[in-house]
C-alpha cells in the first residue's frame, strides 16, 4: 500500500509543487502522440499563462492580463498593479511523508490483528466462526460472499443453516465501517432483520418478568447516531435472552452472551472507567447475572450481581427519593418522571437479584435494606404511557401501610425483601437470641416475620390476585414467592424447635404450613401450566423445588398417601417443562432424585414422572462432573450452592441450615 501510494506521490509531485503545472502537464500527455506528427508540432511552444491583478485576484473578477493596466483597472480608473511573485500550492513540506508513516502504521495494526485472530477462532469465541451464525451475520463491506455457503463445513455442521434466515439471505451489511469503528465493534453485527425480530422475542418473553427497560425509549435510540445509541453490550445481552428462550435462534445465545461480557469488560478498561457509570451499562449487567445464574454459571452469576449492586449504589439509585443530598451524585437529575421511574426499576432488580443470589448459599447480600429510601415501581402501563403515579415506599408496606398502592413489579419486591430478612434471620444471630426460649428475640422474629406474610397475603389487592385469566408474570410469581417465604421460614422454625427439644406443637403447626403452602405452589402451576412458561420469572423454578421437597419429606412419613404422591408427581413433570427454557432447573431435578433415591416410594414416582415429561427422565438426571452422587440435603433453608473450585459438589450434605 505504501509503495502505490508513493508511485502516486511522484506522479503529482510536478502538480503540486512547479509553478507552471498546466504547461509541464500538458506536454507530458501530449508528448507521445506529437511524435507521428509533423516536425513543426514538436517544436510547439505553449502559451504563457495570464496572470491577474491584485485588484481582480481580491474580487474574483476576470482579468484580460494586459500591462500596465488591465482593462477593469482602467474603466474604473484603479491603480493597477501586478503581483510577480506567485504562492505555491500544494501540501506543506513534509505532510506527505506524515502520511506515509501513518500508512504503515495502520498496516502494522492490520498485520498485528490478522495474526491475533487465530486463537479466538479457535477458541470459539470470533463471532464470524461459530456455526450457528450462518446466514445471519451480514458480510462485511465490499466482500463477495455467498449466503448458502456455511462457515465451516463438515459432518458436525448445526442444523440450523442458511435456510432457517431467508430473510437475511443476500443481505449487505448496513453497518458501515465508519460505524462500526464509531461502535467500537470488532465484528460486524447481524442482520437488520434478525436484530428487530430478537427485540420483538426480549420484550415480548422475558421484559415483563424483569420490567426495568423503558421499551420505547430503547428502541428509539437504536436508530441515533452510533455514540447516543445503547451500549453494545446491552444489546447483545438482549439478543442473548431473546435467543436463549427462542427456538429459531437457540443456538446464538452462548456467542451472544460472549460478546456481551467482551464489551462490558473493554468498557471498563477504557480511560479512568467512568464510562461504566451509567444506566445501562448497570443493565447489562444485571441481564448479564439473570443468564449466568440461569445457565448454572454460578461463580460468574455472583460476581456480576454484585457489579450490578454495587454500579446501582455508585450511581445513587437506592436514594432517588431521599429528602437529603448526603452523598456524592454521579448523574444528572433526570430529565422527566419516566427517567427516573426507570432508574428506581433497574435499582429494584439489582436489589431482587442481589436477594436471590443470597438465598442458596446464605452469603451476605451488597445492598442493605436500611440504605434505600427509593420508592417501590409504579405500574407498568404507567411507566410506558409517562404517567407519573405514586407508589409507596418499601417500610411502609412491611408495617402494613399503602399495600393497595403496590404495582406486581413491587409486589415481586416485597417478597425479595422477605427473602432477604429470611436470610438476616437465619445467619446473623444474636447474643440475645435465645432460640431455646419461646420468649427469646429469635422466636420474636421469627412471629414477626411469619405476621408481616400472613399480612400481605390478606391484604394483597385484587389486581395482585391470581385468577383463571392472569397472565402476568410477575403477579403469579408473588403468589409463589410468598408461599415460599412461608416454606423457608417454617423449615427453620422446624428445625430449631426439634434442635431445643421444644413442645411438639410448635413443629406440627410449622409442618402444617408448610404442606399447605407446598399445596397452594402445586395449585397454581396448575393454573398456568398452560401458559408459555419461558416468560415466568426463572426464580419460579426454585419454588416449585421447594414445594416438591416439602412433598417428599411429608411421603417418607405417609408413604401410602395418593394425594401428596399425586402432587410431587406434577411438580415433577413442572420442572421438566421449566426446563427446557431455564436449565438451571436442572440442579434441581437432580436433587430431588437424589432425595427420593432408595425411598418407599422413589421407583414408583420417577417411573410415572417420566410419563409426563415424555421420557426425558433420564437426561434430566445426567450428573455435571462437579457433582457427588452421593450427597444429599435435608429440606433446611437456605439451600448450601457453595463453589469452591470447579471439582466441587454444587450441594452440601449438611443436616442443617448453613
Amino acid at each position: 500500500m505504501a509503495d502505490t501510494f508513493n508511485a502516486l506521490t511522484q506522479h503529482f509531485e510536478p502538480q503540486a509543487f512547479s509553478s507552471q503545472p498546466q504547461q509541464s502537464t500538458a506536454h507530458e500527455n501530449t508528448a507521445p502522440v506529437n511524435t507521428a506528427h509533423s516536425d513543426a508540432d514538436s517544436h510547439y511552444i505553449p502559451r504563457p499563462k495570464r496572470i491577474a491583478c491584485v485588484l481582480c485576484r481580491k474580487r474574483k473578477l476576470r482579468c484580460d492580463g494586459k500591462r500596465p493596466s488591465c482593462g477593469t483597472c482602467s474603466r474604473l480608473g484603479h491603480e493597477c498593479i501586478y503581483d510577480e511573485v506567485r504562492k505555491k500550492s500544494g501540501p506543506k513540506r513534509g505532510y506527505v511523508k506524515q502520511l506515509e508513516a501513518r500508512l504503515a502504521q495502520v498496516e502494522t495494526l492490520l498485520k498485528s490483528q490478522e495474526a491475533n485472530a487465530h486463537p479466538s477462532l479457535e477458541n470459539g469465541a470470533s463471532f464470524a466462526a461459530t456455526n450457528s451464525l450462518t446466514g445471519v451475520l451480514q458480510a462485511p463491506p465490499g466482500d463477495d460472499v455467498d449466503p448458502s455457503m456455511s462457515l465451516l463445513d463438515g459432518a458436525n455442521a448445526p442444523a440450523l443453516s442458511v435456510q432457517a434466515f431467508s430473510e437475511a439471505e443476500g443481505t449487505r451489511s448496513s453497518t458501515s465501517g465508519g460505524e462500526l469503528i464509531s461502535l467500537g465493534l470488532e465484528e460486524p453485527l447481524p442482520a437488520q432483520e434478525v436484530i428487530d425480530e430478537l427485540n420483538a422475542i426480549y420484550f415480548e418473553k422475558v421484559h415483563p418478568g424483569l420490567p426495568m427497560i423503558h421499551r420505547p425509549k430503547y428502541l428509539a435510540s437504536l436508530a441515533f447516531a452510533p455514540s447516543s445509541r445503547p451500549p453494545v453490550c446491552l444489546q447483545y445481552m438482549i439478543w442473548c435472552l431473546a435467543a436463549s428462550v427462542s427456538d429459531k435462534y437457540s443456538s446464538l445465545h452462548e456467542t451472544f452472551y460472549q460478546q456481551s461480557r467482551k464489551y462490558a469488560e473493554l468498557d471498563e478498561l477504557k480511560g479512568l472507567g467512568g464510562r461504566v457509570v451509567s444506566l445501562a451499562h448497570c443493565q447489562a449487567w444485571l441481564l448479564i447475572s439473570t443468564y449466568e445464574f440461569k445457565m448454572m454459571f454460578f461463580p460468574r452469576a455472583w460476581l456480576s450481581s454484585g457489579k450490578a449492586s454495587r454500579l446501582a449504589i455508585m450511581m445513587g439509585l437506592n436514594r432517588l427519593d431521599g429528602q437529603g443530598l448526603d452523598v456524592k451524585q454521579t448523574l444528572p437529575p433526570a430529565n422527566d418522571w419516566t427517567e427516573k421511574e426507570e432508574r428506581r426499576r433497574v435499582f429494584w432488580a439489582a436489589f431482587c437479584i442481589d436477594r436471590y443470589a443470597s438465598i442458596g448459599t446464605g452469603w451476605p447480600f451488597t445492598i442493605d435494606e436500611r440504605d434505600i429510601s427509593s420508592k417501590l415501581p409504579a405500574s407498568d402501563e404507567s411507566f410506558i404511557e409517562n404517567t407519573p403515579q405514586e407508589t409507596p415506599l418499601l417500610p411502609d408496606v412491611l408495617e402494613g401501610e399503602d399495600i393497595t398502592m403496590l404495582s406486581p413489579y413491587g409486589g415481586v419486591v416485597v417478597l425479595g425483601c422477605m427473602f432477604g430478612r429470611n436470610i438476616t434471620h437465619l445467619h446473623r444471630p444474636e447474643p440475645q437470641d435465645n432460640d431455646h426460649d419461646l420468649n427469646g428475640v429469635y422466636w420474636q422474629r421469627h412471629r414477626s416475620l411469619d405476621n408481616i406474610l400472613l399480612h400481605i397475603s390478606l391484604a394483597m389487592p385484587c389486581h395482585l390476585r391470581l385468577s383463571v385469566g392472569t397472565t402476568d408474570p410477575n403477579v403469579i410469581f408473588c403468589n409463589m414467592a410468598i408461599h415460599t417465604a412461608t416454606i423457608c421460614l417454617h423449615q427453620a422454625a422446624i428445625f430449631k424447635s426439634e434442635k431445643n427439644k421444644m413442645p411438639e406443637q410448635i413443629a406440627t403447626e410449622s409442618k402444617r404450613r408448610c404442606i399447605v403452602a407446598a399445596d397452594q405452589i402445586s395449585n397454581i402451576m396448575k393454573m398456568i401450566s398452560h401458559l408459555d412458561l419461558s416468560v415466568m420469572n426463572p426464580f419460579m423454578s426454585f419454588c416449585v423445588y421447594l414445594a416438591a421437597r416439602v412433598f417428599i419429606q411429608y411421603l417418607k412419613f405417609r408413604p401410602s398417601d395418593s394425594a401428596a404422591r399425586s402432587s410431587l408427581q406434577f411438580a415433577f413433570s413442572a420442572l421438566h417443562k421449566l426446563k427446557t427454557k431455564n436449565p438451571l432447573t436442572g440442579s434441581f431435578i437432580l436433587q430431588l432424585n437424589l432425595d427420593i433415591e432408595g425411598s418407599a416410594f422413589g421407583d414408583a414416582l420417577q417411573s410415572k414422572s417420566a410419563c409426563f415429561t415424555g421420557g426425558q427422565q433420564q437426561d434430566a438426571v445426567r450428573k455435571p462432573h462437579f457433582w457427588k452422587s452421593k450427597q444429599r440435603l435435608t429440606l433446611t433453608y437456605p439451600l448450601d450452592l457453595r463453589w469452591q473450585s470447579h471439582h466441587k459438589h454444587l450441594f452440601s450434605g449438611k443436616e442443617k441450615p448453613t
